[in-house]
């Protein structure tokens, strides 16, 4: 997911870079094409209809007189047309679309969770976008019995309760081609150890290469479980979160029903750990800042590293800024629920640093 993440924003950094966006204003419109919905299969879909009350939502809030002015219809109707054209003819795959145009360039990312229909005018609006996609989370399920390992990828979207299975993987299929004198002995310590020590270098393997955007959860037989954490390389130990009894031939839809409630629960107390580790990095060494001064200042210094922000924001606020932290390559985390409600009591917006200057 991290990948897909990385080409979004650079598909965005390279649009907004080449175009005056803090002087001409740009049409960001977020449009819910989820092919699962069946409104969205008919002869005049759902979305086309959502997007044309959107759009004629948004010429409603302009001023009147520059309205009647026939080369701004002419604009006005251009873009509608091409923000359609593009939509008809690129055939997005996601479960939503965002396209962002200057009413002369276009340009369009596939996203992998739904998102409501809706138009903004004006700056850029991406922190729908980003909040989406910080939300969307990958935990992977990992069941061991005796010779056998299987991975269930879970992908959830907490702000919406939405789940999502993807294809299932299988672990050390090699050790499904041992002979049956070895499959009979599988209990045995030496084989034990080996089972052990291979499975954790085949995880440690799969995850090491997206650290950031993994989460696992262990399950199957609970005493190899516990053992293949420990042996874990030590980055990819700390992504497993829980150890739970799932039997290891469980339906994929019954462990994702396990994994949900663990999942939301730990990225509850993960966005809290973050705020916390915030203040407690401004107060303690000054390699945070907290308040929309200090993040500002520290941007124009390239000192950000993670800008942090609640969501929902009630605000246009931190719109700008959200744009110069994505232009500048430093990464943006939004907290939810608690993590969000303490952080609004520090100035609703803060920033880890890559290094003090006090």
């Amino acid at each position: 997911m991290k990948t897909g993440i990385n080409q979004i924003l650079e598909t965005f950094r390279e649009f907004v870079s080449t175009h005056d966006y803090q002087n001409n204003p740009i049409l960001s419109v977020y449009v819910d094409i989820d092919s699962t919905n069946p409104d969205n299969r008919k002869e005049q879909p759902a979305w086309q209809i959502e997007l044309k009350n959107e759009l004629k939502r948004i010429e409603s809030q302009l001023d009147p007189e520059e309205m009647k002015r026939w080369d701004n219809q002419k604009i006005w109707s251009d873009t509608e047309r091409m923000v359609m054209d593009y939509l008809e003819t690129q055939k997005p795959t996601g479960r939503s679309v965002v396209v962002f145009t200057d009413f002369k360039d276009i340009i369009g990312v596939d996203l992998p969770v739904t998102m409501k229909t809706a138009i903004y005018y004006g700056l850029p609006q991406i922190k729908h976008l980003l909040f989406a996609l910080d939300q969307y989370k990958e935990y992977s399920a990992i069941l061991f019995s005796g010779d056998q390992g299987r991975i269930v990828e879970v992908f959830l979207t907490r702000s919406t309760n939405e789940v999502k299975i993807e294809t299932e993987h299988e672990l050390s299929r090699r050790f499904g081609r041992k002979s049956q004198t070895l499959a009979s002995d599988r209990r045995d310590r030496e084989f034990e150890l080996r089972f052990i020590r291979e499975m954790s270098a085949e995880i440690n393997e799969y995850f090491l290469d997206h650290l950031e955007d993994s989460r696992i959860v262990f399950g199957g037989n609970l005493q190899q479980a516990a053992k293949i954490k420990n042996a874990l390389n030590p980055a990819v130990r700390d992504l497993v979160v829980a150890i739970e009894p799932m039997d290891f031939k469980l339906p994929d839809n019954e462990v994702a029903d396990i994994v949900r409630p663990i999942a939301y629960a730990y990225e509850q107390d993960y966005d809290v750990m973050v705020v916390e580790n915030l203040i407690y990095h401004f107060n303690k060494n000054g390699t945070a800042v907290i308040e929309k001064q200090g993040v500002e200042k520290a941007l124009s210094e390239a000192r950000v590293k993670t800008l942090v922000l609640p969501y929902p924001m009630d605000t246009e606020e931190f719109d700008s800024l959200i744009v110069e932290v994505i232009l500048s390559g430093a990464q943006i985390e939004f907290v939810y629920g608690e993590g969000a409600e303490k952080l609004k009591q520090y100035g609703g917006i803060g920033a880890e640093l890559y290094y003090s200057v006090r």
